[in-house]
């Protein structure tokens, strides 16, 4: 089942080498990935029939991009469109698996980033690619939830 998240994973790595090269979350990556994602995960449920769990997958993944939008909203500059359209994409991957796999996804998202913008002040550096985090997160969540 370790291929149903394939889409995912190859658009996140590039949308990860994007982010930190240029600072910029390619729409159409996001696009490509998002839409290849979920027809991996329709033609799963077609196959197999676990339908629930694509609803709740196309609902977390929402949620958590409705909730990194809100976040984006409070202090504007922090956060960019780029890495609410990557949290959407990541969040029907981690969505599949539950509630509680996106919940570690989000604290674990949060203490990666702690982790690199401490890295990056510490050399003198004024912002942080975020998708790596969200990305690295991800994959670590759907990785522990397979296994």
């Amino acid at each position: 089942m370790t291929y149903l998240f394939i889409p995912t994973a190859v658009a996140g790595f590039v949308v990860t080498c994007t982010d930190i090269r240029t600072r910029r979350v390619p729409r159409a990556v996001i696009v490509g990935g998002s839409a290849a994602q979920l027809l991996c995960l329709v033609v799963w449920c077609v196959l197999y029939g676990q339908w629930p769990s694509l609803a709740m997958s196309v609902v977390l993944g929402l949620g958590s991009a409705l909730v990194q939008l809100g976040l984006a909203m409070v202090r504007p500059g922090t956060l960019g469109f780029g890495d609410v359209t990557c949290t959407l994409m990541m969040g029907f991957a981690v969505g599949w698996f539950g509630l509680t796999a996106v919940l570690m996804w989000w604290m674990l998202m949060g203490l990666i980033g702690l982790i690199m913008l401490g890295l990056c002040k510490g050399r003198g550096g004024d912002s942080i690619p975020f998708a790596p985090a969200i990305v690295l997160a991800a994959v670590i969540v759907v990785l522990l939830s397979l296994f």
